[in-house]
Protein backbone atom coordinates (compact mmCIF):
# COMPACT_ATOMS: atom_id res chain seq x y z
CA UNK A 1 0.00 0.00 0.00
CA UNK A 2 1.10 3.55 -0.36
CA UNK A 3 0.66 6.77 1.75
CA UNK A 4 -2.17 8.95 1.09
CA UNK A 5 -0.16 11.49 -0.83
CA UNK A 6 0.11 9.49 -3.91
CA UNK A 7 -3.03 8.27 -4.38
CA UNK A 8 -3.91 11.39 -6.04
CA UNK A 9 -6.07 10.90 -9.29
CA UNK A 10 -4.41 12.74 -12.28
CA UNK A 11 -5.70 12.41 -15.72
CA UNK A 12 -2.60 10.44 -16.88
CA UNK A 13 -3.63 7.60 -14.94
CA UNK A 14 -6.15 7.06 -17.21
CA UNK A 15 -3.91 6.94 -20.25
CA UNK A 16 -1.55 4.68 -18.64
CA UNK A 17 -3.78 2.03 -16.86
CA UNK A 18 -5.70 2.03 -20.72
CA UNK A 19 -2.56 0.89 -21.84
CA UNK A 20 -1.35 -1.57 -19.30
CA UNK A 21 -5.66 -2.81 -19.65
CA UNK A 22 -4.86 -3.32 -23.23
CA UNK A 23 -1.36 -5.79 -22.80
CA UNK A 24 -4.04 -7.48 -20.90
CA UNK A 25 -2.92 -6.26 -17.01
CA UNK A 26 -5.38 -7.33 -14.22
CA UNK A 27 -6.79 -4.87 -11.96
CA UNK A 28 -4.40 -5.58 -9.18
CA UNK A 29 -1.62 -5.43 -11.68
CA UNK A 30 -3.18 -1.84 -12.90
CA UNK A 31 -3.19 -0.48 -8.81
CA UNK A 32 0.22 -2.14 -8.21
CA UNK A 33 1.84 -0.21 -11.04
CA UNK A 34 -0.01 2.90 -10.57
CA UNK A 35 1.35 2.50 -7.06
CA UNK A 36 -2.36 2.47 -5.17
CA UNK A 37 -4.52 -0.11 -3.96
CA UNK A 38 -7.12 -2.16 -5.36
CA UNK A 39 -9.38 -0.29 -3.47
CA UNK A 40 -8.18 3.25 -4.84
CA UNK A 41 -8.00 1.49 -8.04
CA UNK A 42 -12.24 0.67 -7.59
CA UNK A 43 -13.24 3.96 -6.62
CA UNK A 44 -11.36 5.72 -9.77
CA UNK A 45 -13.42 4.05 -11.89
CA UNK A 46 -16.30 5.29 -10.21
CA UNK A 47 -15.65 8.88 -9.46
CA UNK A 48 -13.75 9.37 -12.82
CA UNK A 49 -15.59 8.16 -16.24
CA UNK A 50 -12.33 8.98 -18.47
CA UNK A 51 -10.39 6.59 -15.79
CA UNK A 52 -13.32 3.69 -16.22
CA UNK A 53 -13.60 4.31 -20.18
CA UNK A 54 -10.04 3.88 -20.85
CA UNK A 55 -9.93 0.32 -18.51
CA UNK A 56 -12.77 -0.42 -20.00
CA UNK A 57 -11.76 0.29 -23.62
CA UNK A 58 -8.51 -1.18 -22.86
CA UNK A 59 -10.04 -3.99 -21.42
CA UNK A 60 -12.20 -5.07 -24.41
CA UNK A 61 -9.26 -4.49 -26.96
CA UNK A 62 -7.45 -7.26 -25.29
CA UNK A 63 -10.22 -9.55 -25.12
CA UNK A 64 -10.95 -9.17 -29.06
CA UNK A 65 -6.78 -9.87 -29.44
CA UNK A 66 -7.67 -13.22 -27.57
CA UNK A 67 -11.06 -13.27 -29.37
CA UNK A 68 -9.21 -13.30 -32.93
CA UNK A 69 -6.38 -15.39 -31.25
CA UNK A 70 -8.90 -18.45 -30.49
CA UNK A 71 -10.62 -18.15 -33.64
CA UNK A 72 -7.29 -18.34 -35.59
CA UNK A 73 -6.58 -21.69 -33.07
CA UNK A 74 -9.92 -23.11 -34.01
CA UNK A 75 -9.70 -23.04 -37.69
CA UNK A 76 -5.97 -23.30 -38.34
CA UNK A 77 -3.56 -20.46 -40.01
CA UNK A 78 -0.39 -20.16 -42.11
CA UNK A 79 2.49 -17.59 -41.32
CA UNK A 80 5.76 -16.97 -42.91
CA UNK A 81 8.54 -17.47 -40.84
CA UNK A 82 12.64 -16.78 -41.94
CA UNK A 83 15.39 -18.87 -41.19
CA UNK A 84 19.00 -18.15 -41.92
CA UNK A 85 21.13 -20.69 -43.96
CA UNK A 86 24.69 -20.58 -45.34
CA UNK A 87 25.01 -20.65 -48.98
CA UNK A 88 27.65 -22.82 -50.90
CA UNK A 89 30.18 -19.00 -51.45
CA UNK A 90 30.15 -19.12 -47.75
CA UNK A 91 27.88 -16.07 -47.08
CA UNK A 92 24.62 -16.09 -44.85
CA UNK A 93 21.13 -16.29 -46.95
CA UNK A 94 17.67 -15.95 -45.57
CA UNK A 95 15.09 -17.94 -46.70
CA UNK A 96 11.68 -17.71 -45.89
CA UNK A 97 9.16 -20.21 -46.28
CA UNK A 98 5.24 -20.56 -45.28
CA UNK A 99 3.85 -22.56 -41.83
CA UNK A 100 0.84 -24.40 -41.60
CA UNK A 101 -0.79 -24.70 -38.00
CA UNK A 102 -3.40 -26.86 -37.89
CA UNK A 103 -6.79 -26.48 -36.74
CA UNK A 104 -6.79 -27.46 -32.80
CA UNK A 105 -10.10 -29.49 -31.81
CA UNK A 106 -9.94 -28.33 -28.44
CA UNK A 107 -10.13 -24.83 -29.28
CA UNK A 108 -12.89 -25.14 -31.89
CA UNK A 109 -14.89 -26.79 -29.29
CA UNK A 110 -14.18 -23.58 -26.70
CA UNK A 111 -15.16 -21.68 -29.20
CA UNK A 112 -18.33 -23.13 -30.21
CA UNK A 113 -19.13 -23.50 -26.30
CA UNK A 114 -19.17 -19.54 -26.16
CA UNK A 115 -20.52 -18.74 -29.06
CA UNK A 116 -23.23 -21.30 -29.53
CA UNK A 117 -23.64 -22.34 -25.95
CA UNK A 118 -27.05 -24.33 -26.80
CA UNK A 119 -26.23 -27.37 -29.16
CA UNK A 120 -21.95 -27.64 -27.78
CA UNK A 121 -22.22 -26.06 -23.85
CA UNK A 122 -20.30 -28.68 -21.95
CA UNK A 123 -22.89 -28.32 -19.31
CA UNK A 124 -26.59 -27.89 -19.98
CA UNK A 125 -28.58 -25.15 -19.44
CA UNK A 126 -31.43 -25.02 -17.16
CA UNK A 127 -34.70 -25.34 -18.87
CA UNK A 128 -36.69 -23.80 -15.70
CA UNK A 129 -35.27 -21.27 -13.14
CA UNK A 130 -34.33 -21.62 -9.79
CA UNK A 131 -37.30 -21.03 -8.08
CA UNK A 132 -39.09 -23.92 -10.38
CA UNK A 133 -36.72 -26.37 -9.46
CA UNK A 134 -36.70 -25.94 -5.97
CA UNK A 135 -40.70 -26.04 -5.83
CA UNK A 136 -40.07 -29.32 -7.73
CA UNK A 137 -37.88 -30.56 -5.28
CA UNK A 138 -40.00 -29.19 -1.99
CA UNK A 139 -43.32 -30.88 -4.21
CA UNK A 140 -41.00 -34.65 -4.07
CA UNK A 141 -40.53 -34.12 -0.29
CA UNK A 142 -43.87 -33.38 0.45
CA UNK A 143 -45.01 -36.47 -1.45
CA UNK A 144 -42.55 -38.88 -0.01
CA UNK A 145 -43.18 -37.54 3.71
CA UNK A 146 -46.91 -38.25 3.17
CA UNK A 147 -46.40 -41.81 1.77
CA UNK A 148 -43.87 -42.89 4.51
CA UNK A 149 -46.60 -41.71 6.90
CA UNK A 150 -49.44 -43.51 4.85
CA UNK A 151 -46.93 -46.65 5.40
CA UNK A 152 -46.05 -45.83 9.32
CA UNK A 153 -49.73 -45.68 10.08
CA UNK A 154 -50.95 -48.95 8.69
CA UNK A 155 -48.51 -50.85 10.56
CA UNK A 156 -49.08 -49.19 13.29
CA UNK A 157 -53.02 -49.59 13.10
CA UNK A 158 -51.77 -53.84 12.32
CA UNK A 159 -49.70 -53.16 15.30
CA UNK A 160 -52.17 -52.40 17.73
CA UNK A 161 -54.32 -54.74 16.36
CA UNK A 162 -51.89 -57.76 16.72
CA UNK A 163 -51.98 -56.52 20.72
CA UNK A 164 -55.85 -56.15 21.15
CA UNK A 165 -56.11 -59.62 19.84
CA UNK A 166 -53.31 -60.99 21.93
CA UNK A 167 -54.72 -59.56 25.43
CA UNK A 168 -58.48 -60.22 23.68
CA UNK A 169 -57.26 -63.70 23.81
CA UNK A 170 -55.15 -64.03 27.04
CA UNK A 171 -52.59 -65.83 25.28
CA UNK A 172 -49.48 -64.02 27.32
CA UNK A 173 -46.96 -66.33 25.95
CA UNK A 174 -47.55 -64.55 22.17
CA UNK A 175 -45.87 -61.70 21.94
CA UNK A 176 -46.05 -58.81 19.37
CA UNK A 177 -44.95 -59.56 15.91
CA UNK A 178 -42.14 -57.50 14.07
CA UNK A 179 -42.79 -55.08 11.51
CA UNK A 180 -40.49 -54.27 8.67
CA UNK A 181 -39.45 -50.58 8.34
CA UNK A 182 -38.41 -47.92 11.08
CA UNK A 183 -39.44 -48.12 14.66
CA UNK A 184 -43.24 -46.92 14.91
CA UNK A 185 -44.35 -44.09 17.02
CA UNK A 186 -47.39 -43.72 18.79
CA UNK A 187 -49.52 -40.64 17.33
CA UNK A 188 -53.22 -40.23 17.40
CA UNK A 189 -55.45 -43.38 16.38
CA UNK A 190 -57.60 -42.14 13.84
Amino acid sequence: MTDARSSQYTPDFARIAGRLCRNGATDIEVADILGISLRTFCRWCLQHDAFNAAVRVGKEAADDRVERSLYQRAVGYDYTAEKIVTSPGGGPVIMFYTVHVPADVRAALHWLAMRRPRPWARAPEPDADLAHIIGERRKQVAEESERQAVEQEGRFKAAVEAEVARRVTGDARQRPRKTKGPPLVATALI
